[in-house]
């Protein structure tokens, strides 16, 4: 092949994922945030699990090009004492809610779509309960509730941080093995959001969040009016459908529940391109794959195309 010498080659840095930004609040805290796509798209600010800074957004972006297409502006805010943010204390879900707003204030956001996975569920609860006429859409993928039983399994943060690569191990037969190189970047955002700040130094800000986790339960979220979408494997076993169920009363408007049957904790991943579809649409369409393409189709004609063999989800997942 011969070389081109005149042809343009490349003139500026890509990115090598979310790039991680700085800001002041008013009441003199340093937060740490993402803001992915065009201000002028819909945004949708994101709340990842448990234990995750801004820059596991990343884990999500083997759908960025439809994120694209669909217009879909991320934004995300760092959790206390996680990542590059340090710990305070004295912080909790109320100081959380108020940082994500007025950051939203800030960058010129009215109202946001909140998207939120597995230990991300309190936060959007109480950023949504701050806001309520503020928020389009909640999207709820495999969210913690709060603690439904004395004897659930509670987390413990020194066991996660002597080990944060297992907290992030997936079954040898979960569909994100086929996501090219999603393991090796759990391994990253496993080490960056409990080593951050040195090996040595204890990880307050896991402990702190699965205190609240533990203490605190769900605020009044009859307020939130704006169309909630649930998204949840029926064999989850580390967040099971009893907090589904618990989310589904506690949100007034609930349009859709998505439950999967045969999967598990991995919905939040598998299915991350039907939660994208329904920011943009709200429950108007649903993505499928067929015939080498992927389509986003009204719920009858999706079910008919997998009534046809089609398979839910981009094309790649077939």
């Amino acid at each position: 092949m011969s070389r081109d010498d005149s042809r343009p080659l490349q003139r500026t840095f890509d990115p090598l994922g979310p790039t991680v930004r700085r800001a002041v609040l008013a009441d003199g805290r340093t937060v740490h945030y993402i803001d992915e796509g065009d201000p002028a798209w819909q945004t949708a600010v994101f709340l990842g699990g448990a234990g995750t800074t801004v820059r596991g957004f990343g884990l999500m972006e083997f759908a960025r090009t439809l994120r694209e297409q669909l217009q879909i502006r991320v934004i995300s805010v760092e959790r206390n004492g996680l990542g590059q943010t340090p710990y305070q204390p004295e912080l909790g879900f109320a100081e959380y809610a108020s940082a994500v707003w007025e950051l939203l204030d800030r960058r010129g956001v009215d109202q946001a779509s909140l998207i939120a996975i597995s230990g991300g569920g309190p936060y959007a609860a109480h950023v949504a309960r701050a806001q309520p006429d503020r928020i389009r859409s909640l999207h709820l993928a495999c969210t913690y509730a709060e603690q439904l039983h004395p004897d659930d399994v509670a987390f413990s943060a020194e066991t996660v941080a002597a080990d944060p690569v297992a907290w992030w191990r997936y079954p040898d037969d979960s569909p994100v093995h086929r996501i090219p190189g999603f393991v090796d970047s759990t391994v990253e955002e496993a080490t960056r959001s409990v080593f951050a700040h040195g090996r040595d130094v204890p990880p307050h800000g896991l402990r702190h969040a699965f205190d609240l986790y533990r203490n605190t339960r769900l605020p009044d979220l009859t307020a939130v009016q704006a169309p909630a979408f649930l998204y949840w494997g029926a064999e989850d076993v580390l967040v099971p459908t009893k907090h589904m169920e618990r989310w589904r009363g506690a949100l007034p408007q609930v349009r859709a529940l998505r439950l999967y049957r045969g999967e598990g904790h991995d919905v939040q991943y598998r299915h991350w391109d039907q939660i994208l579809a329904d920011v943009a649409c709200l429950g108007d369409r649903v993505v499928v794959g067929r015939d080498g393409e992927t389509q986003l189709l009204t719920p009858d004609a999706a079910a008919d195309a997998l009534a046809s063999g089609a398979v839910l989800g981009i094309w790649a997942w077939a």
